[in-house]
This record gives structure tokens, C-alpha cells and sequence, in this order.
């Protein structure tokens, strides 16, 4: 079975492609990618430094930025965890890993650039195949989907709410994370990671994201079960 392309690989991949093409817009396009995939890669990053003890102040001068600005960036998912109003007994209090954290912080990204008023699983499978996960995003696309491809079948979540004040978590996105921690209520060790909110995604067969791979022709089955 060949071997997922993970971050830091897509990170070499794109240098070299920047570096070695003959075409100057080639090039570009190249950069371009790259400058995103380095944003993701720093936020991932900085919500491993944040998970193992490092202070915001600490994450900010390694960065170059003020402690305002990276407390800005990366408060939005301190209480991601924490359940939505009515959604019955909260599960035990679990780690979310940074690259699950990264994708929701993506999502909403990809929420904003398409005009949408509320984040829905939808966007949820945008940033996980945005923040390119080498189990869920591999997932989506040995079915066929790319983040090109879902991005222009992208179909709405059918919940009504409305955005929530500057930019925070939705209920909709906080009801994916807390099914994702009930899912793994089994094992309190456990970490929630990018995998296990994709398979809370797929369990709503109203939501965005399903009606996004029914768009593709993608089977939401078939995906979970190559998320092992």
C-alpha cells in the first residue's frame, strides 16, 4: 500500500517544485501553495507547543509576533470540546490533537472565503482536506476526492444557524467534536484526532459533508471504512 503524503512532505514537494520550474508562473503557483501549506504547518505547530505547556507568550516570540496576536490566532479552540446546549451528558473531557484543531480553524477559513453564514461539516471536509491528515485526507481522496473537486460541489450543511459572533465555533461544529469525544468515551488515553471528526462528520447523512461526496459520487461508507 503506498505511503500517505503527510505536511512535511507536501512541504519539500512544493519547494522543489518553486525552485526548479522553468516557468516563472509555474513558480508562482508554486509558492502560492506553498505559503498555505506553511500556515497550516504553523498552526499545527504552535498547538503542539500550547499542548505541551508552552505559554501563548512563548508561542509569540518564536513566531515574531505579540502575545495579543498569537492569542488571537489560536484561542478560537480552547472550549471546542466543551458540548453544545442539549446535547444530553457530556462525554469525558478528552484531548483534541492540534492537527484536528488546525482542520476546524481551517474549516472556518474555507467557510469565510465562500460566504457561508455558519460553519457546516462541509467546511469540516474542506480543512481536513486542506490541512492534508495522512489517514483522513488520504481517505477522501483514494475515493476520488480532492479539496479542488469538493470545493466546487461544496452543498450546505441543512441546520439553521446562524455565524456565531466574531468568527468563534459554531454549535454545529461543537456538536461534531462532542461526538467525536463520545465516540472515544471508551478509551480516556485516547486523543481525538482528524479521523475521528471525519467519521462524525459522515455519521449525519443530512449534513454538508455528505451531501458534498454525494455531489462527487463519493461513498461515505467506503470512506470511513479506509479510516480503519
Amino acid at each position: 500500500m503506498e505511503r500517505p503524503i503527510d505536511l512535511p512532505d507536501r512541504l519539500t514537494e512544493l519547494l522543489e517544485h518553486a525552485t526548479r520550474a522553468s516557468d516563472p508562473e509555474v513558480a508562482l503557483h508554486a509558492l502560492s501553495a506553498l505559503r498555505r501549506e506553511l500556515d497550516t504547518f504553523e498552526r499545527v505547530q504552535a498547538w503542539k507547543a500550547l499542548d505541551s505547556g508552552s505559554s501563548y507568550g512563548a508561542v509569540a516570540r518564536a513566531l515574531g509576533i505579540s502575545r495579543q496576536a498569537a492569542h488571537r490566532r489560536y484561542r478560537e479552540l480552547a472550549a471546542a470540546t466543551e458540548p453544545p446546549e442539549g446535547a444530553g451528558a457530556p462525554a469525558p473531557k478528552l484531548r483534541v490533537s492540534p492537527e484536528a484543531r488546525a482542520a476546524v480553524q481551517l474549516a472556518g477559513e474555507e467557510a469565510k472565503e465562500l460566504g457561508a453564514v455558519r460553519l457546516g461539516s462541509e467546511h469540516l471536509l474542506l480543512g481536513i482536506l486542506r490541512g492534508g491528515d495522512g489517514v483522513a485526507a488520504a481517505a477522501l481522496r483514494a475515493e476520488g476526492v480532492t479539496l479542488e473537486a469538493a470545493r466546487l460541489a461544496v452543498a450546505p450543511t441543512l441546520v439553521g444557524e446562524e455565524a456565531p459572533p466574531n468568527g468563534g465555533i459554531t454549535a454545529y461544529a461543537r456538536l461534531v467534536f462532542h461526538e467525536a469525544l463520545k465516540a472515544a468515551a471508551g478509551d480516556p488515553g485516547h486523543v481525538i484526532g482528524v479521523a475521528d471528526l471525519l467519521r462524525a462528520a459522515l455519521r449525519d447523512r443530512r449534513g454538508g459533508a455528505c451531501r458534498t461526496l454525494a455531489a462527487l459520487s463519493a461513498d461515505p461508507d467506503a470512506i470511513t471504512a479506509r479510516l480503519g
